[in-house]
């Protein structure tokens, strides 16, 4: 009898210290770790790393030189009918339907555009049966902000930069049937990353209805 509690006694010894170097083994083992994420490219807002992308420019931080700008009046199929970007007394355009498409261009090499826009201004004659008379309306695309527009220094700008935009002549004035015809301007501007701008030479255009 005696013999077999020392040799039960044996075996759970052994049995606790087998558990015990387990967990010893554990516990010493280092912990697992992710693999390293890959490291961001340099300057990752920009392709070719430091400096501006082809056909980009940084923002410098003065900049004493505007924008150029042009603006082309087209008819709605894109057909040019005129283009200006120098002051002039240019003829005015006719259109043969009340549509028409402006497309101002910027471009600025060393201080980048930041934002072009389109503008047409409307006098609309309407007829009704008491006679005629006259109505205005002048839309911008985008529309003027407030807050001048104005890029942080080292940001990336294109050089580069255009807005076109299919535009239908002001019939809501007047009412459907009424407008009996329209004398507008077309013209464009461009902004560039330190807030200066360059506005377009005014293109004339007519439409009669018939």
């Amino acid at each position: 009898m005696r013999t077999r509690v020392l040799l039960l006694a044996a075996v759970l010894s052994a049995g606790c210290g087998d558990e015990e170097s387990t967990e010893k083994a554990r516990t010493d083992q280092p912990a697992e770790r992710d693999a390293a994420s890959p490291a961001p490219p340099p300057d990752a807002g920009t392709q070719t790393g430091h400096g501006a992308d082809p056909g980009r420019v940084t923002v410098p931080e003065r900049d004493a030189s505007p924008p150029s700008a042009s603006i082309t009046l087209a008819r709605a199929d894109g057909s040019v009918l005129a283009e200006t970007s120098r002051r002039g007394d240019a003829d005015t355009v006719t259109l043969d339907e009340p549509r028409l498409r402006g497309t101002t261009t910027g471009r600025d090499d060393n201080g980048g555009v930041a934002r072009v826009r389109v503008s047409i201004r409307e006098e609309i004659e309407c007829r009704d049966g008491d006679g005629a008379y006259r109505r205005l309306r002048t839309r911008y695309f985008p529309p003027p902000q407030v807050e001048r527009i104005r890029s942080n220094p080292g940001a990336p700008l294109p050089t580069n930069a255009k807005r076109s935009l299919a535009l239908r002549l002001s019939e809501a004035r007047c009412g459907a049937g009424r407008v009996a015809s329209v004398h507008g301007e077309l013209w464009g501007e461009a902004i560039n990353g330190s807030g200066l701008e360059a506005v377009t030479p005014h293109l004339r255009f007519a439409y009669q209805a018939d």
